[in-house]
């Protein structure tokens, strides 16, 4: 049985994103990164699996290492807008050429840039989802420590399309294929939020709404609010509505049509929905989908 490379993928991706900064997306391949890393190219193939999973796992590292460079450090709104402003400009001037690979959107998250738009419209028409998603979704599940599902709504029901598990924790995540119910997940909450308000409302009527937990749920109008504030905020979460103890997050996933087909989110023991960790997964999660949306070709009006 061969080895297992001695280059970390951290190593891997911090040398490819130093490159990146330094002389631009068009420098980024195993063999030169390999060369920079003075090592042979099989530790990266290994890595990631090839160069597309290479460059889905950079794109996912220059994204966070984007937004970290702007994070507010003050508690004083006024110093925290001014810090994120001196950090954009700070931004540009260190890094121009990463600027080129990706882009703020007006909310003032990081996301890929035009120079991979034409890319992503290639993989959503050659590519299986789960290949495009995966990388992304475990960059997502070291980032919260948290398990990771890809999704899809189909029959008025949820369904798991892929997943990525945490190691050595309790099995939260529903087997891949699995159906589960749209109104008290936080992924049935994104596609009810992509509907019509009277398609989601004539959904939810024309099912049978199980009480779950004591936290399920099940009131018409009370799941409609729940829809509302997702379409809203952007994101749904789950507080132990269909299993008690768990809490989820899920933000919609756009492909090159502008329609949300699919959705990634998180899904664990967090100890509140109001805890700092439970924030930032909601952060973490919604760069997750813009991310993966930005592959598969999806560009803001």
């Amino acid at each position: 049985m061969p080895s297992r490379p001695q280059i970390s993928r951290e190593q891997i991706l911090r040398t490819a994103l130093e490159m990146l900064m330094e002389e631009g997306y068009e420098s980024i391949r195993i063999t030169t990164v390999a060369e920079r890393l003075g090592c042979s190219t099989q530790p990266i193939s290994w890595q990631f699996g090839g160069m597309e999973g290479f460059r889905a796992a950079l794109a996912a590292e220059a994204v966070a290492y984007a937004t970290e460079r702007v994070r507010p450090t003050a508690a004083d709104p006024l110093a925290a807008f001014y810090g994120i402003g001196t950090g954009y400009i700070d931004l540009a001037y260190d890094c121009p050429r990463l600027l080129r690979f990706i882009t703020q959107t007006p909310d003032g998250r990081y996301t890929l840039g035009l120079r991979l738009f034409e890319y992503g419209r290639q993989v959503e028409r050659s590519w299986d989802i789960s290949t495009v998603a995966r990388p992304y979704m475990e960059h997502l599940c070291r980032q919260t420590g948290a398990s990771v599902m890809l999704s899809v709504c189909e029959g008025g029901s949820v369904i798991t399309l892929d997943q990525v598990e945490t190691r050595g924790s309790l099995r939260v995540v529903s087997d891949t294929g699995s159906r589960l119910p749209i109104y008290c997940t936080s992924q049935g909450k994104v596609f009810l939020a992509h509907m019509s308000r009277t398609g989601a409302e004539a959904l939810l009527r024309g099912q049978s709404r199980s009480q779950f937990t004591p936290h399920t749920i099940t009131d018409i109008p009370a799941l409609l609010r729940e829809v509302e504030a997702c379409r809203t905020n952007g994101y749904a979460i789950e507080n132990g509505e269909y299993k008690i103890g768990l809490r989820s997050i899920s933000a919609p996933v756009y492909t090159v049509d502008r329609t949300v087909r699919y959705t990634v989110g998180v899904i664990g023991m967090f100890r509140s929905t109001h805890s700092d960790e439970f924030r930032s997964a909601v952060e973490q999660v919604c760069a997750t989908a813009a991310t993966i949306s930005a592959a598969l070709g999806y560009r803001e009006a």
